[in-house]
């Protein structure tokens, strides 16, 4: 860097932190940060810059303002990777491991500082972004989706077998099948009861034991035998 060129990037850090809302960080403003993010990554993990003219009463203003651009720029929901992790779409191998260390160190919970905070996802999302800028593959993916518009192609992260176990383990059903789970049960339900309700009156066999037909008896104890109509006894001789 040039003397020019700290003169305005220490000035416009500071101001930054006073006066966010003036700058569109979405147009990566202000444009001198943008351009020397290395340096100002630098200064939030409070690390030596080279040729930096910095005051030692300076050193932690310039601190707390460079940490201050980092969580509100880099680190603001819906960055995309590249702005995470302070790179150009061009940027060179050497450069990303260097400032996915930084970030690293900013963000993990063993390095923090006390009475300042970080977003609760922040090393993870870094993670993920360090794995997408890694891979040639995903970052063409990345640079493709930003180019038409279109939304990326989500990427599971974990292997399609291992989430549909971990789908059954935790009793997952899909609507369908919930609904055809329920008709089945419902046509169980039904031929069980019909198996075991009755079925009117007419349904109900009962056998009763037949008794003997008690006839009236004669005087003398014996069986009254039936009386035959006069002229029987003649008509059942002739019958052949």
């Amino acid at each position: 860097m040039t003397p020019r060129d700290w003169s305005s990037l220490l000035p416009t850090l500071l101001d930054f932190e006073r006066s966010p809302g003036r700058y569109r960080v979405v147009l990566r403003e202000p444009r001198p940060l943008f351009e020397h993010i290395g340096s100002v990554m630098l200064l939030a993990t409070g690390r030596p810059v080279e040729g930096l003219p910095v005051a030692p009463a300076n050193g932690l203003e310039l601190r707390r303002a460079a940490r201050f651009f980092v969580r509100t720029v880099m680190l603001r929901p819906g960055a995309d990777p590249f702005t995470l992790l302070g790179l150009n779409p061009d940027f060179e191998p050497a450069r990303l491991r260097e400032h996915y260390r930084l970030m690293i160190r900013l963000t993990h919970p063993d390095f923090e500082v006390a009475g300042e905070c970080w977003p609760a996802d922040a090393a993870t999302r870094v993670n993920l972004a360090h794995d997408l800028l890694s891979s040639p593959e995903k970052r063409a993916d990345h640079a493709g989706a930003l180019h038409t518009g279109a939304p990326m192609r989500p990427r599971p992260l974990l292997p399609r077998p291992a989430l549909a176990r971990d789908n059954e383990r935790a009793g997952w059903w899909s609507p369908r099948a919930k609904l055809a789970l329920a008709g089945t049960g419902a046509v169980l339900m039904a031929v069980a009861f019909l198996l075991i309700s009755p079925i009117g009156n007419e349904g109900n066999l009962t056998v009763h034991r037949a008794l003997p037909v008690q006839g009236p008896e004669s005087p003398d104890g014996g069986p009254v035998l039936p009386q035959r109509a006069p002229g029987t006894l003649e008509r059942e001789a002739l019958q052949p």
